[in-house]
């Protein structure tokens, strides 16, 4: 029997993110354009740091609804372009919504309308 050792090492996550209450933005800092096919990921590590702040596990309230439950999130991609983030009904990854502008207060106003 011949047996083989695999090591994945993820590409090293590099962003920074932030809130008001409502809109939850996240934007990439190492200009790799890396970030979208991590999303999973980068929303777990954030909702694990909402968590952190707020003294609480959803994992263990079954009450309790997902950190990222009713944020609206936008993503600012390498290029500069803000995408809406989409998540499904608990709060993860589903797709991304390209918005196509750099400014944060246009993709801000977007980002409230759509489902």
């Amino acid at each position: 029997m011949n047996a083989s050792i695999i090591t994945l090492t993820p590409t090293p996550l590099h962003f920074d993110w932030g809130t008001d209450g409502l809109v939850l933005w996240i934007e990439e800092l190492d200009g790799a354009n890396s970030l979208t096919d991590q999303m999973p990921d980068v929303m777990d590590r954030i909702a694990f740091a909402i968590e952190l702040q707020t003294g609480w596990d959803h994992r263990v309230d079954a009450d309790t609804l997902h950190p990222l439950y009713g944020y609206r999130l936008l993503l600012r991609d390498a290029s500069g372009r803000w995408n809406a983030v989409r998540t499904d009904e608990t709060g993860h990854f589903r797709d991304l919504v390209p918005l196509e502008e750099m400014d944060y207060e246009r993709a801000y106003d977007q980002v409230m309308w759509l489902d």
